[in-house]
């Protein structure tokens, strides 16, 4: 089984940086899966959850992001993004902490899982 490296990274910083068998992106109405052997590509995400997948295609994380990019080449996906919150790290409390898309995404899925 093959896996492809996935990072994700904030202007300043590198939230994670990782291996797995696939990310799910935010890419609009239909989500865009990245496995290994992925054309190389540049994609406009959106804001939404970045699914991290394991070999029977179940999630094991989570992240919110903000709308930004993803460029696939040679089995490696780097998502940039001016926001990525893990849901781990997300609390509804910092989600109501500002009215913009990127926190109400995080407020009405908080919300949802309570």
């Amino acid at each position: 089984m093959a896996d492809i490296k996935y990072i994700l990274v904030q202007p300043d910083k590198v939230i994670k940086s990782d291996k797995t068998w696939g990310v799910v992106l935010p890419t609009g109405e239909i989500n865009q899966t990245v496995i290994s052997g992925q054309t190389p590509s540049v994609i406009k995400t959106d804001t939404g959850i970045v699914r991290i997948l394991n070999e029977k295609g179940s999630v094991i994380e989570d992240y919110f992001i903000s709308a930004g990019l993803a460029t696939i080449a040679d089995d490696e996906c780097i998502i940039s993004s001016e926001n990525i919150i893990s849901r781990h790290d997300a609390s509804l409390e910092m989600a109501q902490s500002s009215d913009d898309d990127f926190h109400q995404l995080i407020a009405e899925n908080l919300k949802s899982y309570k």
